[in-house]
């Protein structure tokens, strides 16, 4: 297989003008049942809520709720709830309960979403890699931008900062964290001189042919986002404003943005 060059590679993120500054928050979350267990019933649920704002992740026990990109943290706040109250609706249809729970018990059941990337992934990964990525839940915000070098700019800011923001959404004493970096080795956001570090970094951790690959911490994402991917789960919605409330001010110096 041909390996990319710069030009195909960079082609694979969807940088957009009108998204520029604006935010977006992935929240996961378990499904329990009546007894407090998780359920890997997310198939289930996602075929009764039938709502593009929710989706699937690795392990079936677990679903993702999305907000749109918005500027206005008031906006975020809204869709958080909006999505909390419909998730938590059609769950109890169901029998089922949302609960996020940062870090998952071992004994949990490990069955994997029937996705065809997450059925390669999982062919490759040890049970101890498979377990710690299927134990965690995570917030992830991002931040968007309209160009490569936007995104360059904004993900060496937060990197900077990204012991402070691991330590404002730590709920599990860091016991998440331990967990990811046994999943992802990759896991620390490098610093990126310019697009050619950027590409090199690709090539050597073997995402040149898919940016979904790189487990960065702070990434720049296929969306034409930069993605932050440091904080845990919580239940509530104003703790994530808080989040990316801290984001909008580490990056408020970018001469981009």
């Amino acid at each position: 297989m041909k390996t990319p060059d710069l030009k195909e590679f960079l082609s694979k993120f969807k940088f957009e003008e009108k998204f520029k500054g604006c935010f977006g928050v992935e929240r996961e979350r378990f499904l329990i049942d009546g007894q407090k267990k998780l359920s890997p019933r997310a198939e289930e649920f996602l075929k009764l809520i039938r709502d593009d704002a929710w989706t699937y992740e690795l392990s079936a026990c677990q679903v993702e709720d999305r907000t749109c990109p918005s500027r206005d943290l008031r906006d975020i706040f809204q869709n958080l709830v909006s999505n909390t109250a419909a998730g938590e609706k059609t769950a109890k249809l169901i029998g089922l309960g949302l609960k996020s729970l940062e870090v998952a018990s071992p004994d949990m059941p490990l069955d994997v979403y029937p996705d065809e990337r997450y059925r390669k992934i999982v062919k490759n990964t040890s049970p101890e890699k498979l377990l710690a990525a299927s134990r965690v839940t995570g917030t992830h915000v991002h931040v968007g931008v309209s160009s490569i070098e936007e995104a360059i700019e904004v993900y060496n800011l937060l990197r900077l900062e990204i012991d402070r923001l691991i330590k404002m959404g730590d709920h599990s004493s860091g016991l998440r964290l331990e967990l990811y970096k046994t999943m992802a080795l990759n896991w620390e956001p490098p610093f990126y001189r310019n697009i050619s570090d950027f590409y090199d970094v690709a090539l050597k951790e073997g995402f040149l042919d898919n940016p979904r690959n790189c487990w960065h911490l702070i990434r720049i994402s296929r969306h034409g986002t930069v993605e932050c991917r440091v904080f845990g789960s919580t239940d509530l919605e104003e703790e994530i404003v808080e989040w990316v409330s801290a984001i909008k001010s580490i990056i408020g110096n970018s001469k981009f943005l």
